[in-house]
């Protein structure tokens, strides 16, 4: 993990949790990653478990704190 990366997301989370802040439904990012929205909806679990919040809309501050995600 790095600073930058104090979650150990994966590259593919990072690109989840950007499009999370744009407000992208699961199968829109499915279809701008070309994943099946099952996949995408693991990689919302997943990003959720690792920044330790309950919610898509609670995942962008912590993202976007962490210089996860452009301000």
């Amino acid at each position: 993990m790095t600073r930058a990366n104090a979650f150990g997301l994966t590259a593919r989370e990072l690109e989840v949790v950007a499009l999370l802040a744009q407000v992208v439904t699961n199968a829109a990012i499915a279809a701008r990653l070309s994943r099946s929205e099952k996949t995408v909806g693991h990689h919302v679990s997943s990003v959720l478990a690792k920044l330790g919040v309950p919610t898509r809309e609670a995942a962008v501050a912590p993202a976007t704190t962490h210089g996860l995600i452009p301000k």
